[in-house]
């Protein structure tokens, strides 16, 4: 009895081993299927996909042609409605069109010149002996366009020679006096002339400076008071250096900071410029009063009346000495 028992036990243990192999070769073929590549290199899930290609393309090909339906659709709609506007509304608006670029044409000429920069205004040099062989140039400058400001370089050419160059600017409507000071000259230099070269023109921006009048007096705000003039001969200098002495109160009534303000100084004996001078006073703050002395020599006379010009190009970011506390250059 005991020996059948063993060879049952036998049995089931061979089914077991039979049924796990053929598990594994099923498993095997499986594999090679899917990894299967034929001679012409077509695998298993190129056929596959081939297959259901097969399968749908009826489907594709109706879902492609409703698409390009649908796009044409769409296309032609927009062209018919494209032409009916311009039926219905464009021709009138291309008439007006016309007849506007008609009249511009006609008026073409003027027009340019009334947005163009005017040509600026300059007088004939004028020459003052200052003193022993040392003689001062200057022309007057005057800028008629509201819009426009200019820069540029000038100097003078006299006696044979030429002058320093310097870089200059005129302000929109504003009038502004080219200098060469305490030029030495073996003689009167009665052949002088002012030469202007590289200019450039730059246009307001009115989206930044909607007003220029009132940019200009908010920025140009400085005040001259206190002004006494004292000629040489009745200074007490004048006994040994023949100095002239001229003092005054220069006030910044701006909101703003400045690296340096110059001021044209102009003696007048009636409505004649006698003498003229340049002097720049550095660091001038917002409401701050500083005393200004100069001494002038030469035998200049008495003045009828003195002018101060202060020169300030305010189109330039770089002439504001920033405010430590925050951005910008108002105090």
């Amino acid at each position: 009895m005991s020996g059948l028992r063993v060879v049952a036990r036998d049995d089931k243990y061979m089914d077991n081993q039979n049924l796990n192999q053929d598990e594994a070769k099923a498993k095997e073929i499986e594999e090679k299927m899917e990894n299967y590549v034929s001679t012409e290199g077509i695998t298993t899930k190129q056929l596959e996909i081939g297959l259901w290609y097969i399968e749908h393309k009826k489907q594709l090909k109706t879902a492609l042609i409703g698409f390009l339906i649908l796009i044409s659709a769409i296309s032609w709609s927009y062209t018919i409605y494209g032409f009916a506007y311009y039926i219905a509304r464009g021709m009138g608006q291309d008439e007006i069109l016309v007849k506007q670029l008609a009249q511009v044409n006609s008026v073409g000429h003027d027009y340019v010149m009334q947005v163009s920069a005017k040509d600026l205004m300059l007088s004939s040099v004028e020459i003052i002996k200052s003193s022993d062989k040392k003689y001062d140039l200057y022309v007057k400058l005057q800028n008629d366009n509201q819009k426009w400001w200019v820069e540029f370089d000038y100097y003078f050419i006299a006696a044979g020679r030429q002058t320093q160059k310097t870089r200059s600017y005129v302000l929109p409507a504003d009038i502004k006096y080219l200098t060469a000071l305490a030029e030495d000259f073996p003689y009167y230099p009665d052949d002088a002339r002012l030469v202007i070269e590289n200019i450039t023109w730059r246009r307001i921006n009115q989206h930044q400076i909607a007003d220029w009048a009132i940019f200009k007096d908010s920025h140009l705000n400085i005040e001259n008071t206190d002004l006494k003039f004292i000629p040489a001969n009745a200074s007490a200098l004048s006994e040994k250096l023949s100095l002239n002495q001229l003092s005054f109160n220069a006030i910044n009534h701006t909101a703003y900071n400045y690296w340096g303000v110059g001021f044209v100084i102009l003696l007048y004996a009636g409505d004649r410029i006698t003498a003229i001078n340049h002097y720049v006073l550095n660091d001038f703050m917002s409401e701050q009063k500083r005393p200004v002395e100069i001494s002038w020599p030469g035998d200049l006379g008495r003045a009828d009346r003195v002018e101060i010009i202060p020169e300030i190009n305010i189109m330039k970011d770089d002439i504001y000495i920033k405010y430590e506390g925050g951005v910008g250059q108002e105090k």
